[in-house]
């Protein structure tokens, strides 16, 4: 009994439908595209997908004067919101740039990305996307939203 039961059940989750994985961050094909050398090919190439979680700081002020949490929530939604460069701090205080990935649109002005930090300065996120360390700028290069200018 115990084994007909043991089959049923195991019979009964193969059938169930599998969850998706999360897609694993890549270079945008515009990103691809904007790569127009070897040089720019080989900076992509040394590109890796990451995870990190940390708090979302205005670069500007936490380099300049540490300035960064609750405190610094109002002047650091300002900073970014005005073109200052955002920034991820984890726990372990480590620092990284967020940057849109995606070339042209980036380019052209048509990303919603200052907009997006801006309301969670100062807020713990979860951010996933490709990390370059080109010239010693630790730097997530993540998907950032279409605004379509």
């Amino acid at each position: 009994m115990l084994t007909l039961l043991s089959a049923l059940v195991t019979t009964a989750f193969a059938v169930l439908p599998q969850t998706a994985e999360a897609p694993k961050p890549a270079w945008s094909a515009t990103t691809l595209e904007a790569a127009a050398t070897e040089a720019n090919k080989a900076v992509l190439k040394n590109g890796k997908a990451v995870t990190v979680t940390g708090e979302v700081v205005d670069l500007s002020c936490y380099i300049q004067l540490g300035k960064r949490g609750e405190g610094h929530k109002a002047c650091g939604t300002k900073c970014v919101t005005n073109g200052a460069p955002v920034g991820i701090v984890t726990k372990e205080n480590k620092v990284y740039m967020l940057v849109a990935e995606q070339h042209h649109p980036r380019r052209d002005g048509q990303l919603g990305f200052a907009k997006e930090y801006a309301g969670k300065m100062a807020t713990t996120i979860t951010v996933s996307g490709m990390l370059s360390e080109y010239g010693g700028i630790p730097t997530i290069f993540v998907e950032a939203p279409i605004t379509g200018k």
